[in-house]
């Protein structure tokens, strides 16, 4: 006779698989209505909690949008850092940074929304915070983390000859930019395009393709 048994949560799971929950309806709700017209109730009320379940787990909305900004980043971020960790050129690693976190917007719309509701709310808080908290101090180290390996990147292929002489934190922030706005709210833009602007924009004159056929 065969018997089933099911696995009973833990505490620690019970209380991470709520955390969870909490978040990925926060992720749908800020995507939606933005942060600043998503209540925390309806956050709770809307992943079939009550109030309480919201206040035990985020002590503000400030935490939550973070949270939602860190579920996001944590789900992309090793798919962006494997398109960096090739041995390809710094040319090619850059269109499949820029073609990866494309393809991941088209296929999770919702999340994608959802950061750019998260981190816009954030930056503005930080921007208007005249003594930077502890929160506001993370923001900001996690904006830097944030474009730290497409520095590293142009300064790879700067020093390898393959890209022009530039700015690179500069480039990146530009690069992130259009990446975290553009891209997440017109789903259908063209991958292409943007790799051949970044590309036009950072390729050194000595290794121009001839044939234009780079993309």
């Amino acid at each position: 006779m065969t018997t089933s048994r099911h696995h009973r949560l833990t505490r620690r799971e019970s209380q991470q698989a709520t955390r969870r929950r909490l978040i990925e309806s926060a992720a749908q709700l800020f995507a939606e209505h933005g942060v600043r017209g998503t209540s925390l109730i309806a956050v709770a009320e809307n992943a079939g909690f009550s109030r309480g379940a919201i206040h035990g787990n985020f002590a503000d909305k400030d935490e939550l949008a973070s949270a939602v900004m860190k579920f996001v980043i944590d789900d992309l971020g090793p798919k962006l850092t494997r398109a960096l960790a090739s041995r390809a050129s710094a040319n090619e690693r850059l269109a499949t940074y820029i073609s990866t976190h494309i393809d991941y917007c088209r296929r999770e719309p919702t999340r994608a929304a959802a950061i750019i509701a998260a981190v816009g709310y954030l930056g503005r808080k930080a921007d208007h915070t005249q003594h930077h908290d502890r929160r506001s101090a993370s923001y900001g180290q996690r904006s830097a983390d944030s474009v730290a390996d497409l520095v590293a990147l142009f300064e790879e292929g700067q020093s390898r000859g393959e890209m022009r002489i530039f700015d690179a934190t500069t480039m990146a922030l530009s690069l992130r930019s259009v990446l975290d706005t553009a891209v997440p709210a017109h789903t259908s833009i063209d991958a292409g395009e943007i790799i051949a602007l970044f590309d036009h924009a950072t390729r050194s004159t000595d290794n121009a393709d001839p044939e234009g056929t780079h993309s």
